[in-house]
């Protein structure tokens, strides 16, 4: 199928989906969740395709003119109007969580290359891959909380890849964390010079899809055997969260410009 907010390039024995907004930063809003979850499906049902490259890639800041590296900035704020009531917040949220279990629920492993600015929803659907490599560029944050809001998969499926003190800190904090203290946390595997990133995870892509298929597939299956039961736990709370006053307000100012309070 044809993609507006993706580039998909195939290589000898693996691919590369690279984020393509630029005029938003690589902010996801439906249609990247829909892209993403059908590209990622399409890719696994290939049969030449032995492992998957998620990464972003650099812009110029429209503002500033200078080189901009960017994996994803979060959502796509003005997507949040829609949700204030709770059966509208169900539909959304599952529609979200659609790439997330795409990445998770495919047996082709998927490999995170995260080459900028990871945030909200950048950093979670970097975490549902199989494995997240960072450039020195990258920067890590969950600012959710800022305004009312909670990083649905973090607390659910992030808890097995970090654990609870991790999570807390994440999730409560809201700090932006440069790649050496994510690696320090678990976040990342490794951190590569900014040139280096993109070559050293294609050298292991191809390694990995190598390998036997079988194998591969059991070892992704098992190690994310209860991604279905924590995504449903988190379907039946979002949607309270997203009607509550507070997150309701705090997206109302956002959109109408008043930004100072909403981070």
């Amino acid at each position: 199928m044809p993609y507006t907010v993706f580039k998909i390039e195939k290589k000898a024995n693996y691919a590369i989906v690279t984020f393509d907004r630029p005029d938003k930063f690589n902010a996801a809003n439906a249609t990247v969740f829909s892209e993403l979850a059908a590209a990622i499906r399409e890719l696994d049902a290939d049969k030449e395709v032995g492992c998957i490259i998620l990464t972003g890639q650099t812009f110029i800041h429209p503002k500033k003119g200078t080189k901009f590296p960017v994996f994803s900035a979060g959502a796509d704020v003005e997507q949040f109007s829609t949700v204030g009531k709770t059966e509208d917040g169900f539909s959304f949220i599952k529609t979200c969580f659609e790439p997330f279990k795409a990445i998770e629920l495919c047996e082709t492993p998927v490999i995170a290359a995260v080459n900028g600015a990871a945030f909200g929803f950048g950093f979670e659907i970097s975490g549902c891959c199989d494995m997240v490599f960072a450039s020195k560029s990258a920067k890590f944050a969950l600012k959710e909380i800022n305004h009312g809001a909670i990083p649905a998969w973090c607390i659910t499926r992030g808890l097995e890849k970090y654990g609870k003190n991790v999570v807390a800190y994440l999730c409560l904090s809201a700090k932006e964390l440069e790649p050496e203290e994510a690696r320090r946390l678990g976040i990342v595997v490794d951190v590569f010079e900014d040139d280096e990133l993109l070559p050293k995870c294609e050298e292991l892509a191809e390694r990995i899809a190598a390998n036997s298929y079988m194998a591969k597939t059991f070892i992704k299956t098992t190690l994310n055997r209860h991604a279905v039961a924590d995504y449903q736990d988190a379907e039946r709370f979002m949607p309270t969260i997203f009607a509550t006053q507070f997150m309701q307000g705090a997206f109302a100012r956002f959109l109408q410009g008043d930004t100072k309070n909403v981070k």
